[in-house]
């Protein structure tokens, strides 16, 4: 066997010249030009054919085919690519829907976990300022305790000093008759800076504490 013949495209080659490593990777074509009766013809310059689909379409064909021969494949007819081609496209199809429908659980996955974080900070923020309020209370409750302990002590003291003034003991001058009115004016002041008011007796003054207690 000397000869071979291209089953691409049926040209007898010699065995010797045989080589398809140094073929042209590309796809050329060249324009030739009649140069007279006799003359023979120009050959112009060679240019890609590449990109023309009418011509590597077929030949694209011719080679699955050839592949298919050689490699024990067999190739599918022009009906059962369309099928395959068909089922490819409805693959397509459902991958889209798939991740479409992935893409949307992952948005409200997402919006999800922004929900729960919102609810937790706000849950925090409640807490903080159920925590303020608890402390501001017990300074409250604190301040209340302090100001019935400081109530008891006035009303004690504005009772003792009462009772000397109304006791009508001679031994009572005038002159501790005056210091005990003077303390009870220092308690009254006391009370109307602390209470911010202007109570004119000290008994007023006395229950108006005792009532805020």
């Amino acid at each position: 066997m000397s000869q071979l013949a291209c089953p691409l495209c049926g040209r007898y080659v010699s065995l010797k010249c045989f080589d398809p490593s140094n073929f042209e990777s590309d796809i050329y074509a060249v324009n030739r030009t009649g140069l007279g009766r006799g003359k023979g013809f120009a050959v112009g310059p060679r240019f890609s054919v590449l990109g023309d689909i009418t011509i590597t379409a077929p030949i694209a064909e011719r080679c699955r085919i050839i592949l298919g021969l050689i490699e024990g494949r067999k190739i599918p007819s022009g009906g059962e690519t369309s099928v395959l081609k068909a089922e490819v496209e409805i693959g397509k199809g459902e991958a889209m829907r798939e991740r479409r429908s992935s893409e949307d659980l992952t948005v409200k996955r997402v919006e999800q976990e922004e929900q729960v974080m919102f609810r937790r900070k706000e849950a925090s923020s409640f807490r903080r300022e159920r925590e303020e309020y608890a402390a501001r209370l017990a300074g409250f409750e604190d301040e209340a305790r302090r100001w019935r302990s400081v109530v008891a002590g006035l009303r004690a003291e504005v009772e003792r000093l009462e009772s000397e003034l109304n006791s009508g003991d001679d031994d009572v001058d005038d002159e501790e008759e005056m210091l005990a009115v003077g303390e009870m004016q220092m308690i009254l002041d006391r009370i109307n800076n602390s209470a911010n008011s202007d109570f004119e007796y000290l008994s007023d003054a006395v229950d108006f504490l005792l009532e805020a207690g």
